[in-house]
């Protein structure tokens, strides 16, 4: 709980303050008989409003009907960037509406504080990176387990966890501040002591998770992708954002084989952080891996000034890109444990739901489902599942998201022309867009001739379309949603059977 003043003295101290209307008169000072009032809750979502809640107005869109409702339906104080006082009925102007300079740092502050600064009490890892979050954020947490019990947390895009134990699906990469921070003072109060997330660029660039400091932020790689008028305008963007980790974390891990690694390192040792790297060994990291076949791979240690990490682990996660999550995961952990004997069977554990899931029936049919969606991720995978099934045709069913991160479609067709015999353009997360459109855009992409190209937007259609023209020895792919269970259309999301379930379901009708 926290009263009006304490929250304006928050923003003031944070420089977010700018002044609080009541009744159409402007104070910077918040008024005696209004300083004391109590906030018992928070929320961004209108719907979800009760005497006590402090509503915040954001969005590029906001529509000032929702404070209205808010207001209506009991809220105590409203935080917004814009005056909506002419917007309001004359009883809704006797509510505070506190004038912020950015809505979502102001967020991210209160939300902090309200939840008694969580974060201060949990070890916190944060990941970031092109591609590989999920999957090593999941490593991470299965190795820190094995170690230390269910007293690990997880936020990843997949799912949240923050009892060790049970899992609830997620909508976002990094969640909005306000659930963030809730949801850390729940791990707190379950007695989670680590925590290890996905930081996405958008986590900073709508600040997510402003006023937010990392123990531990690793950053795996970086490549052109995000890249739209919704997202990031520009590639430095892109990349200056994601770089935020470093500035926000005590200790820096740093790929050593990733672009753009000298400017990284930089930016970490001129503010003085902690660096360590880890990498393949080609490189020159601390930690490195060498890659072999079936999942294994080797790790050595070449910094004596770290917990040394050496011997032989195993990933059930196909692909070589795999082995460089892994070995992320590796070195987190060695900062938080001296002793890694039991690191390789926690990472030989883990399972990441809609990551290279593999199915098969007894009459031969193969599919992989994965949340593959740009280059970098699409043609690892493509090239591992060619070296596992050459004798058969690629079947890949894909598509992209719709109003945003546009290069990704030339980036899909360019990986369905290296690798793919037969491409079923469908939809992916359509937004506003039509998928029509969509699909011929990555169409234009597709320089291979030999690549047979069918464009069906039913995704549950296309889905069966590949087992009705695949044959043994053929392998499906189907790229993007995973186990997912929506997609996002028109505003809505819209229920959706999930690529796996439906796979799973199409193997068992082809066995009877």
């Amino acid at each position: 709980m926290l009263t009006l003043k304490e929250i304006t003295d928050l923003l003031k101290e944070n420089g977010l303050y700018k002044e609080i209307i009541i009744n159409g008169d402007w104070y910077y000072t918040v008024p005696e008989n209004t300083a004391n009032a109590e906030i018992t809750d928070l929320s961004y979502d209108s719907r979800k409003i009760s005497d006590g809640t402090l509503f915040f107005c954001k969005g590029l869109k906001f529509n000032p009907e929702y404070l209205a409702s808010a207001i209506e339906k009991g809220a105590t104080a409203a935080i917004s960037e814009l005056v909506y006082t002419d917007k309001l009925d004359q009883q809704a102007q006797s509510t505070p509406q506190i004038i912020v300079t950015d809505v979502q740092k102001s967020m991210a502050v209160i939300a902090r504080h309200f939840y008694g600064c969580p974060d201060e009490k949990l070890e916190l890892i944060g990941f970031t990176g092109t591609k590989g979050k999920t999957t090593s954020v999941y490593f991470t947490r299965h190795i820190l387990a094995h170690e230390f019990g269910p007293v690990v947390g997880q936020f990843s895009s997949i799912d949240e966890c923050v009892d060790g134990k049970n899992f609830i699906e997620a909508h976002l990469t990094t969640p909005e501040s306000l659930d963030l921070f809730r949801m850390m003072r729940e791990a707190v109060d379950n007695g989670m002591k680590y925590l290890a997330m996905e930081v996405s660029s958008q986590a900073y660039k709508k600040s997510r998770v402003y006023d937010l400091h990392f123990n531990i932020g690793v950053f795996l790689n970086i490549s052109p992708d995000h890249i739209s008028p919704v997202e990031h305008p520009t590639f430095d963007d892109y990349l200056w954002c994601k770089s935020q980790i470093i500035v926000n974390s005590d200790t820096v891990i740093l790929n050593r084989d990733m672009d753009y690694y000298e400017l990284l390192a930089q930016k970490a040792h001129e503010l003085g952080k902690k660096l360590i790297t880890f990498g393949s060994d080609e490189s020159d990291a601390d930690y490195r891996y060498h890659g072999k076949e079936h999942g294994y791979f080797d790790v050595s240690s070449h910094n004596d000034n770290l917990s040394a990490v050496n011997g032989e682990f195993r990933v059930m996660i196909p692909g070589h890109f795999n082995y460089s999550n892994a070995l992320a995961a590796i070195t987190v952990s060695a900062q938080l444990k001296d002793d890694p004997s039991d690191f390789a069977q926690g990472l030989k554990e883990t399972r990441v739901p809609g990551r290279m899931e593999f199915l098969k029936n007894k009459a031969g049919l193969v599919a992989c489902v994965d949340y593959a969606h740009n280059y970098l991720s699409l043609s690892e995978s493509f090239k591992f599942m060619k070296h596992e099934y050459p004798d058969g045709r690629l079947i890949v069913v894909i598509g992209a998201a719709g109003g945003k991160a546009e290069s990704r479609r030339k980036d899909v067709g360019r990986a369905l022309s290296e690798y793919a015999d037969v491409a079923i353009l469908t939809s992916e997360d359509n937004f506003f867009e039509d998928p029509h459109h969509i699909d011929e855009a990555i169409k234009e992409h597709i320089t291979n001739p030999n690549v047979k190209v069918i464009i069906n937007v039913d995704r549950v259609a296309a889905i069966k379309q590949a087992f009705e023209m695949a044959k043994p020895g053929d392998a499906m792919f189907m790229a993007a949603k995973g186990r997912e269970q929506f997609m996002h259309e028109k505003g809505q999301d819209i229920p959706y059977v999930g690529d796996y379930q439906l796979s799973q379901k199409l193997m068992e009708e082809y066995d009877k």
